[in-house]
């Protein structure tokens, strides 16, 4: 009969395989950006497109879903850097798919929200992470509810030990 330690050890292995490359999926930006490619018409965001990261295009989304949000509660939604949202959004400025606009009376805040272009994209990336999301959801709905209660309690304990 194997040692209990021995059978334990080889499912820590496959969990931290199977961490390993969901995490390098997710960082894996050529899915996401070949995704794009393929579904982009407008040949503007098709040659803006390498020049931008997955950061960039969440920015982009939360700024669309947000019309005239500050920089500040984009960080927040996002829970990123305010420096990290100012290079991001400057980027954005730059590259024509976002605005920026002041209140007259109070020029320090300064108020995000998309262009036409701008909205395009964030319109496909939304679309995208939808079709993610759908099959995401066809695997989940394979497993009872308890499996998968199970499931996230480890994966919430496994992500406090870090």
């Amino acid at each position: 009969m194997p040692d209990m330690n021995d059978d334990l050890l080889q499912l820590k292995n496959r969990i931290e395989k199977s961490v390993y490359r969901i995490l390098i999926s997710e960082t894996d930006e050529d899915q996401d950006r070949l995704w794009l490619m393929e579904h982009i018409s407008d040949d503007r965001l098709k040659k803006l497109l390498p020049r931008l990261s997955v950061s960039s295009l969440h920015v982009l989304d939360v700024i669309n879903t947000h019309e005239g949000i500050k920089g500040i509660d984009i960080a927040r939604d996002m829970e990123i850097t305010k420096g990290a949202v100012s290079k991001i959004t400057r980027k954005l400025l730059d590259q024509g798919l976002i605005r920026k606009t002041q209140l007259p009376d109070n020029l320090k805040e300064i108020y995000f929200s998309v262009t036409p272009l701008g909205a395009e994209l964030a319109e496909l990336h939304r679309v995208f992470h939808q079709e993610k999301d759908q099959k995401a959801m066809e695997l989940l709905t394979s497993f009872d509810e308890a499996s998968l209660e199970i499931v996230a309690d480890f994966l919430e304990k496994l992500a406090s030990l870090q």
